[in-house]
């Protein structure tokens, strides 16, 4: 898997579910649509690990075998989602529920750079102009030095923090690191909401395919933390197994109890257990907090880039105010001389 899945990237990961789904609703068998794929993939990058897959099908392996021979190509979720409609029979519908997800999550991807790239141009400007001083020395004194050394401690601030960023929110992170940046980003203002629905938007589709599927309860809601991407989750429902099976409690009296799940996702959950509507219920709470947690992420865009654009105007005004004061200044300085 990518360390950095831009729009395209993902877009060419939808095209691949779109694809495989279209091809095995149409009557094609799974190792005929990966044959298909293979000569004509949505990337070059994907013929090694569909080579793989078709060499474990032929070898009468299961699709669940198959992937694991392409190790973390492919997201927990993934895999997740994959096996529970392999053991179903609903495969066509998980590589469709997949296609979306991409897409969404493409098309997400390409509203938030969309919306960054004006502030982010203005930042880059700000950090080549500010501080106006040492421009000033650098064109008319020939002191380069001074300036040169103030920009790459800059702009190697800038980017550092975004390599930092990126590498945080890695997959393949140490669980105690990516737990730890979980907790950080979960205190910032509508960025840490987005997050926590978003995650529950992947619980929700892993459960109701695995549910679907006859997975066992207890194995289901592990399955489907571990594909959330949160580890708080998966940490919270991990301890739920005793409780399940030795006390006979269930999941619905467990979330009761606990404050990791928001109070709504805990009430539709309890409600559609005990109705027997669960799989509607579930299908229900992935489109809630799919669509919630992509209104949340667009609103912390442009909150943060109004924040970015009136940082640099406050910037440009105290400068501009420095100028003046010291212009007025050796003004006073020649009068009384």
């Amino acid at each position: 898997m990518a360390l950095l899945l831009t729009p395209r990237a993902l877009a060419q990961r939808g095209e691949f579910y779109y694809q495989l789904a279209s091809m095995i609703r149409a009557g094609l068998p799974l190792i005929g649509a990966l044959q298909t794929l293979e000569k004509s993939p949505p990337s070059s990058s994907y013929r090694g690990p569909i080579a793989r897959m078709l060499a474990e099908l032929k070898g009468r392996s299961s699709f669940t075998g198959a992937l694991a021979t392409i190790g973390d190509w492919l997201p927990i979720f993934d895999k997740a989602l994959l096996e529970a409609g392999e053991q179903s029979g609903r495969l066509d519908e998980c590589f469709r529920l997949l296609a979306n997800y991409y897409e969404e999550r493409a098309k997400l991807a390409r509203e938030v750079i969309g919306q960054m790239i004006y502030p982010m141009c203005i930042l880059h400007f700000a950090l080549l102009v500010f501080p106006v001083s040492l421009l000033v020395e650098a064109v008319l004194r020939d002191q380069w030095a001074p300036l040169l050394i103030e920009k790459v401690i800059a702009f190697g601030t800038l980017y550092g923090v975004a390599i930092a960023l990126v590498l945080a929110n890695s997959g393949s992170r140490a669980e105690w690191w990516r737990a730890t940046t979980e907790q950080i980003l979960s205190l910032v203002p509508v960025l840490g909401s987005a997050r926590r629905n978003l995650a529950l938007a992947r619980l929700t589709a892993a459960l109701e395919a695995l549910f679907s599927a006859g997975v066992g309860i207890v194995d289901s809601w592990e399955l489907a933390a571990r594909a959330s991407g949160s580890p708080a989750l998966a940490r919270e429902v991990m301890k739920w197994r005793p409780q399940i099976e030795i006390e006979q409690k269930a999941p619905g009296e467990i979330l009761a109890d606990k404050s990791v799940f928001p109070a709504m996702f805990t009430s539709l959950y309890r409600t559609g257990e005990v109705s027997g509507q669960l799989d509607d219920t579930l299908k229900r709470l992935h489109e809630y907090s799919r669509i919630e947690g992509h209104r949340q992420m667009q609103m912390f865009t442009k909150g943060l880039t109004i924040a970015i654009i009136l940082t640099i105007m406050l910037a440009i005004g105290y400068q501009v105010v420095m100028f003046w004061v010291g212009y007025f200044n050796n003004i006073n300085n020649v009068l009384s001389q």
